[in-house]
């Protein structure tokens, strides 16, 4: 726990590095310091059919799933955190957006060989 999933759009793949992209926002995770390190699950998904906007620019957008516990600003400093490592890949990507989502523990089932 816990995952970030990175969605984007397929087009920017021609002018940024996604995996430099991952280990980045991976990084910015780890140095929160609320989690260990070998917890922490990033994953990128690319879109080639979108609308974003009127003129369907390119967007970039992470989701971070927490179980809960983490306090309002721990959870904003996070989301910042995440916020930040993405826009450095971020030049002429017009929608850079994360959210921070708490998951239902009771309802979160896992199975993990570490």
């Amino acid at each position: 726990m816990p995952h970030l999933v990175i969605e984007y759009a397929e087009k920017l793949e021609d002018n940024i590095s996604i995996a430099a992209l991952v280990s980045t926002a991976q990084e910015a995770m780890n140095r929160s310091g609320l989690f260990a390190p070998h917890t922490i699950k990033t994953r990128a998904l690319a879109y080639r059919h979108f609308i974003a906007g009127e003129k369907g620019g390119s967007f970039i957008h992470a989701e971070v799933r927490l179980l809960d516990g983490r306090t309002d600003r721990e959870r904003e400093e996070l989301s910042s955190a995440v916020f930040n490592a993405l826009c450095q890949f971020a030049e002429g990507v017009p929608a850079v957006t994360v959210e921070v989502r708490e998951m239902d523990q009771g309802c979160y089932s896992k199975r993990l060989p570490f």
